[in-house]
């Protein structure tokens, strides 16, 4: 018998009808055939290098969904960079908008209790300090996550300035001190943050250095940009403040108003002028006149500038025989058509402290004429002396007065008003104009308060709760502010 009939025989001897049971372990026997194949001529680390490539890139572009299939092959293709890739697929997590799932990865990759992925330290810091309210124990974990960060890498420029930047908010200055100085040579706008920590040390020497250092740097970046950019203008502007440069940096400020319309120029004229006139308070501090006329100036650009209304208090309470001759000054000043606004009100507040009721609201109704923006300040000022820690009522409600009389219309001077007389008992009367402004005002926190103390002086109970109840639930400034008239 030849080989080919026992071939014959075989195959027609063969029980086909089981051979449908076979199908998968040939198809199993076929997979792992293929897998050899793939195995053999494909290079595991080349596909790593392609798929980091590709998951960085959308990182970048924020394509957060090819970024997620990209991380996921890396972590599938073995152990290698494992938390590299974990903070890969939780930055993209996030970024799809699934921050419980980005959360847990990041908590593998970036523990509190141990460091772990430098750069993961450094995003869950990020993630914290970038919040709309940031609370206290938010600010330990990431001063916590920074520390993690420079252990692991201790030349870390990001964690360094970071920290740095935590601790100078914190006025930690000792601890802010040495992550500033790491990174002032790589970042020179650091430079500005030494100069105001010098000065809180009152190290004289190292301010002016560093305050240096950040002028020059600004002034570079202000002169080459193409367009105008406020916040490096101001940075400038505040580096030669603090070297008491204080009119070229009122000049480079006003520079800037001319080019551009952002409001920030004009608070930062009111803070140059506010330390311009507290150093000649300091350096020479019978130069009424001087002092006057910056703060006149300062108010002139920001009506409501704290700093400024800090400096002008203090010059409506001059003790004898201070005042006498203050008096006598600012008189002939007037005389002399020097600051008419800002003097009448000063003068004004002389003559209240005097007893002289009837010149006083003289002097205040032409003050209000001279200044469109003086009863801003005006507002502002009575509720200072009606709130403040040695509290004036009677002389915040004459420059409140005054001004009602002017602009009984205006819902924030009925407000102070109101707030005045509330705290004078006259409670029926603060009702009246508090009620009237309520609608109308952004702040509303004072008012509740005012209203409170008001109906539970009449024996309204409720209502006094009430109005209680919404000033802890509306956020508080530090005193309302009236717009202009």
């Amino acid at each position: 018998m030849n080989i080919l009939l026992l071939i014959e025989l075989w195959f027609e001897t063969r029980p086909y009808r089981l051979l449908w049971w076979s199908v998968p372990a040939i198809l199993l026997g076929f997979a792992w055939v293929s897998l050899g194949f793939v195995l053999a001529f494909t290079n595991p680390a080349g596909t790593r290098t392609y798929y980091s490539s590709v998951a960085d890139r959308a990182l970048a572009n924020r394509n957060y969904q090819t970024a997620r299939v990209a991380a996921n092959r890396l972590l599938l293709s073995g152990p290698a960079s494992r938390e590299e890739n974990l903070f890969r697929l939780a930055v993209a997590q996030f970024g799809l908008g699934q921050e419980r799932e980005g959360s847990a990865l990041l908590n593998l990759v970036a523990p509190l209790e141990k460091p772990g992925y430098a750069p993961a330290h450094l995003f869950a810091a990020r993630q914290l300090l970038t919040q709309t309210n940031v609370t206290a124990q938010m600010l330990r974990q990431a001063e916590i996550q920074l520390n993690h960060a420079l252990k692991l890498e201790p030349d870390s420029i990001e964690a360094h300035q970071m920290l740095g930047r935590l601790y100078f908010q914190r006025r930690n200055w000792d601890l802010a001190k040495p992550h500033l100085l790491a990174v002032v040579s790589a970042r020179p706008d650091t430079a500005l943050l030494l100069a105001v920590l010098a000065r809180a040390q009152d190290n004289d020497a190292d301010m002016r250095r560093w305050a240096a250092t950040a002028a020059g740097y600004y002034q570079g970046k202000v002169e080459k940009a193409g367009e105008e950019n406020p916040p490096d203008r101001m940075a400038w502007a505040t580096a030669l403040a603090i070297q008491e440069r204080y009119a070229e940096a009122a000049d480079i400020l006003k520079t800037g108003m001319k080019n551009s319309s952002d409001k920030t120029y004009a608070s930062g004229l009111g803070n140059i002028y506010a330390d311009w006139a507290a150093h000649v308070a300091k350096t020479d501090p019978h130069n009424v006149v001087s002092r006057l006329q910056l703060i006149q100036q300062g108010l002139d650009f920001d009506p409501q500038n704290l700093g400024l209304l800090e400096q002008l208090l203090p010059m409506t309470r001059l003790p004898e025989p201070e005042a006498k001759s203050a008096q006598t000054l600012l008189t002939q000043m007037l005389a002399q058509g020097g600051s008419s606004a800002m003097l009448h009100f000063v003068v004004g507040n002389d003559a209240y402290q005097r007893g002289d009721v009837e010149q006083a609201g003289e002097h205040f109704k032409l003050a209000f004429e001279l200044a469109p923006s003086l009863p801003v300040v005006a507002n502002r000022m009575a509720l200072m002396l009606a709130l403040g820690k040695q509290p004036d009522l009677p002389r915040a409600l004459a420059i409140s007065q005054t001004l009602v009389e002017k602009y009984p219309n205006e819902p924030e001077v009925r407000n102070t008003r109101g707030i005045i007389l509330a705290h004078l008992g006259r409670s029926e009367e603060a009702v009246k104009d508090l009620e009237f402004a309520l609608p109308n005002l952004r702040d509303k926190s004072a008012t509740h308060t005012a209203l409170a103390l008001a109906y539970r002086n009449l024996g309204l109970t409720e209502l006094a709760d009430e109005h209680e109840r919404l000033s802890r639930e509306t956020p508080e400034t530090s005193a309302p502010a009236a717009s202009r008239p």
